[in-house]
């Protein structure tokens, strides 16, 4: 195997481990909206999602679009066990890439694992959570103070790196479908923060990137260690 092999099935295995023991709930995600979701709620039924859950059209197509990111997500792994499923993927490059493109390959695995690692660890220590899956206060320090959805980052960032590690059309289609189910479920969770922390979160929607850090943020917190 190509040593990039190795920390492609690292990486599953660290987020595997995550999902199981470090998970942090939602109210937007599809699990929690077919199985765990509190209609009777009362926060519940502040939260978007419950819409979705009453809507077959809509529950059919966050329910699709879960399927295709996670078969899309498991293409990497698929081609590692099995190197000849890549000739069906519409490869764009050589497998393996070029020697610059798998250690950038890898220096996005490694970053966005650390990133979602940070995210989980930073609100679980600091946040505890309504029945339902959305927390019961807002949390704006630590990684949370740079950017407010710093776990979604992280997984796009190990997404992107599969893909520069697997080029193929596959692996691109499953990028695009990833980032926006992500943005659809955050826009609920959105919607939902608005209604129960109103004026708070409003400024921390302004002050802070929603999947990239502002510019004055970034000043602001360089101005604050120096003083």
């Amino acid at each position: 195997m190509h040593w990039l092999d190795y920390l492609i099935i690292a990486t599953y295995v660290a987020q595997i481990y995550q999902i199981c023991f470090y998970a942090v709930p939602s109210a937007g995600s599809t699990g929690k909206m077919l199985f765990n979701l509190k209609r009777k709620s009362t926060s519940s039924k502040r939260h978007p999602a419950t819409a979705v859950m009453h809507s077959t059209p809509k529950m059919i197509g966050a329910a699709g679009a879960t399927m295709a990111v996670l078969t899309a997500s498991m293409i990497p792994l698929l081609t590692v066990l099995f190197p000849e499923m890549n000739r069906y993927l519409l490869p764009l490059n050589n497998m393996p890439p070029s020697g610059g493109l798998s250690i950038f390959s890898a220096g996005l695995l490694l970053l966005g694992n650390s990133l979602t690692y940070i995210a989980v660890a930073t609100l679980r220590s600091h946040v505890s959570f309504h029945e339902f899956g959305e927390t019961t206060r807002l949390y704006t320090a630590g990684i949370y103070r740079t950017v407010r959805n710093p776990i979604t980052l992280g997984l796009a960032t190990i997404i992107a790196g599969f893909v520069l590690a697997r080029p193929s059309v596959a692996m691109l289609i499953g990028l695009i479908i990833f980032l926006l189910n992500s943005h659809y479920r955050i826009k609920m969770e959105e919607a939902y923060l608005e209604k129960t922390f109103s004026n708070d979160y409003l400024q921390y929607k302004n002050s802070v990137g929603k999947y990239l850090p502002k510019i004055q943020t970034v000043v602001k917190s360089q101005v604050s260690k120096n003083s």
